[in-house]
């Protein structure tokens, strides 16, 4: 049975693992769905060791995993957290609650910097004005790429402006970012972590806006590693979350606690991480069994984005089957 047909009876109510959601991005065997000691920031002292001194800026930071993260880099105690969104009303009730969860965590001793920043991530105008507020408190260490959109619409349907503008969120609003990331005064290096997805390598009816967009942004993502070595870049699978993004029938499935990607975004920015720079990393992903295989993911690229299922080369593909 094909993982789609999986999906559709998962949707459908039918006795069947809620965890096939997972299997089209699933690279160990053993799988996290919740919140576990390695990637919660209450628990594991080596987070708080990658957050410290820090100042992230995470965009998308009023959505569903965006403001887990931000939370996470709070609890963790980062020097300062700046956030951003396009609601300023959301956006300043999530900045008032990280402040809450900052003196709940480190009462008055340690003072964490925490400011929302309105903003369009694809408009030039805004976006420059954000970083220069950021900026403001001090030059940004690491940026995560929370933001992130979908219309369900097929092609050649409605307008095609409906679709676009999610291109420009999922697309131009990173790469945007990440030049004004790179464009610091005096910078010398940082951490760029985009928030991906794990159905890069699907063909899902009604995702146009959605999944060549963030495959876009991953490709952007290996070039960015390529091109800039002193940036650790990183793109992450958050599961299936409940937010406002997966289509109702597929709520069911939608288990995988948004904490993960909060904690998996710490664990980023440790030493831990660095023989995974530049490539695609999931929060389903059991961190053990992968590093046991690390020589082997490194060698064969098993974490960086394929071209097609043929092996081409000189000689041409081995065929293995007659018509």
């Amino acid at each position: 049975m094909s993982v789609r047909q999986d999906l559709a009876d998962a949707a459908t109510g039918e006795d069947v693992d809620y965890n096939v959601v997972n299997w089209q991005a699933q690279l160990t065997s053993k799988i996290y769905r919740d919140l576990y000691p390695l990637l919660d920031p209450y628990k594991n002292p080596d987070l708080a060791a990658g957050a410290a001194d820090k100042h992230v800026l995470i965009t998308g930071a009023t959505g569903g995993i965006g403001r887990k993260i931000a939370e996470a880099w709070v609890i963790a105690g980062a020097a300062s957290v700046v956030i951003t969104g396009r609601n300023a009303d959301k956006l300043k009730n999530e900045e008032q609650r990280l402040k809450t969860i900052a003196r709940e965590q480190h009462g008055i001793e340690k003072k964490i910097q925490i400011l929302g920043v309105p903003a369009d991530m694809t408009d030039e105008s805004s976006v420059p004005n954000l970083w220069a507020k950021a900026q403001d408190i001090a030059p940004i260490d690491v940026l995560i790429n929370c933001a992130g959109s979908l219309t369900v619409q097929k092609i050649g349907q409605g307008s095609p402006l409906d679709i676009w503008k999610h291109y420009e969120t999922n697309i131009k609003g990173p790469m945007l970012m990440i030049h004004h990331f790179l464009n610091q005064s005096n910078f010398t290096g940082g951490t760029v972590i985009g928030i991906s997805t794990g159905i890069l390598g699907e063909t899902y009816p009604n995702f146009a806006s959605y999944i060549p967009s963030k495959l876009a942004a991953a490709k952007y993502m290996e070039y960015l590693h390529a091109e800039q070595p002193s940036v650790r870049c990183f793109s992450v699978i958050p599961g299936l979350v409940a937010t406002e993004m997966p289509p109702p029938e597929y709520m069911d499935m939608a288990r995988d606690n948004p904490m993960l990607t909060g904690g998996l975004s710490l664990l980023l920015c440790t030493e831990r991480a660095e023989w995974l720079r530049g490539g695609l990393v999931s929060v389903n992903w059991d961190w053990e069994e992968m590093e046991q295989h690390k020589n082997e993911i490194v060698a064969k690229g098993l974490i960086k984005l394929g071209f097609t299922n043929a092996k081409f080369g000189k000689g041409g593909h081995h065929w293995e089957l007659q018509s």
